[in-house]
């Protein structure tokens, strides 16, 4: 199967984590949309038959009026079959969540929404700088579930600084209330180019301790699966048959497109991804010049990433396959690496498919590192 990522680079303000591509300024808002429906005609000949999901991303996708994003739908229907799509997704934010929106992406073939809740305290909502609040939040879901919305997907940030006296215990709880399909819960991490990175280097913010980041990752995982969520990626959780289509993607390593400034597609192990520079990116589209940079991943590149993803998943990787690829000599060293990392418990082997422990997740970047192949 493959997905469709688009990516609306437009924010109403900045949050003081993101490091995405975006921009606060709204200018060339109705060029980039024309321009997002030329890149879709250019590359037309590149949309399978198999596609099954579409995400609209960012940014805050939600800023774009009705008829903005009508048009970029219409440009999808003349190349694929949007009604055969199994998951569209977009993202949208709390304020956002008006029932006049949700009922229009409704009827456009919307049929899964992405809400960046973050938090259910106004104090730490305001740390952040996120334009909402929590009556807002309240609100919003209350409308989606009134428009119809059956598969909700709410992004949630742990892992925040003690000084905020923050419980994010009863907030999860809170966000339980409204029973999401899906959630995606995220560690802060502090960005180099953010503003929290900004204060990191002048030492005027202080990240929580590795310990107290494993305790919340470990409560959240284990009070999410007694609620009969399914923690299926280090980062997310869903209702049985709720998981991500357009994430798994990635994940299994499957074929994705990506329009917009600064997203990546992969296809026959080729990777690319457009300008991030708006202006730039809607010039070249323009004046039909190249917009993107690619590469060809190496036979062990993609192994490597198999490996990376696959440690991140509940799916893991199959042993087997991957010494398939590789020469006796690297079988022979990878093999010994495995060995102690199932001697460690970190990682398990069940019918030759290579996974780690759920609870030992927030090791998966060193166990990567430590079994990937180096030498070809």
């Amino acid at each position: 199967m493959s997905g469709i990522y688009i990516h609306i680079p437009y924010c109403k303000q900045a949050c003081h984590y993101c490091d995405f591509h975006f921009s606060t300024s709204m200018k060339t808002k109705h060029e980039m949309i024309n321009s997002i429906v030329q890149e879709i005609e250019m590359r037309a000949s590149e949309f399978s038959k198999n596609i099954d999901s579409i995400y609209i991303g960012g940014g805050t996708p939600s800023v774009m009026t009705n008829f903005e994003l009508e048009a970029i739908f219409i440009a999808l229907e003349k190349k694929i079959s949007i009604g055969k799509i199994k998951e569209i997704t977009i993202e949208i934010n709390p304020e956002d969540l008006l029932s006049e929106k949700l009922d229009f992406y409704k009827k456009i073939g919307i049929n899964r929404l992405s809400i960046g809740i973050q938090s259910m305290n106004n104090d730490v909502l305001k740390w952040m700088n996120r334009i909402h609040d929590k009556n807002q939040v309240v609100k919003g879901l209350n409308n989606t579930r009134d428009i119809g919305f059956e598969n909700v997907s709410l992004d949630f940030i742990y892992g925040t600084p003690k000084g905020l006296a923050r419980d994010y215990k009863s907030e999860l709880l809170e966000i339980l209330q409204f029973n999401p399909t899906h959630l995606s819960c995220y560690h802060l991490t502090i960005e180099d180019g953010t503003y929290f990175g900004h204060l990191a280097k002048k030492k005027k913010l202080n990240q929580i301790e590795e310990d107290v980041s494993e305790e919340e990752f470990i409560w959240i995982s284990e009070k999410l699966k007694s609620k009969n969520y399914r923690h299926y990626e280090i980062s997310n959780f869903a209702i049985k048959g709720k998981e991500s289509f357009h994430n798994s993607n990635y994940w299994n390593q499957s074929t994705y497109i990506g329009l917009g400034p600064g997203a990546h597609s992969f296809q026959n192990s080729k990777r690319r991804w457009n300008i991030s520079n708006n202006r730039l990116y809607i010039k070249n589209i323009q004046s039909g010049v190249p917009y993107f940079e690619e590469e060809t991943l190496t036979p062990y590149n993609l192994i490597n990433e198999k490996i990376m993803l696959g440690l991140r998943t509940l799916n893991g990787f199959d042993k087997n396959h991957l010494l398939s690829l590789v020469n006796p000599a690297i079988k022979a060293e990878f093999e010994s690496k495995l060995n102690a990392l199932l001697l460690e418990e970190v990682i398990v082997s069940k019918n030759n498919v290579i996974s780690m422990r759920p609870e030992k997740w927030l090791l998966s970047e060193y166990v990567s590192r430590e079994l990937f192949i180096l030498n070809e």
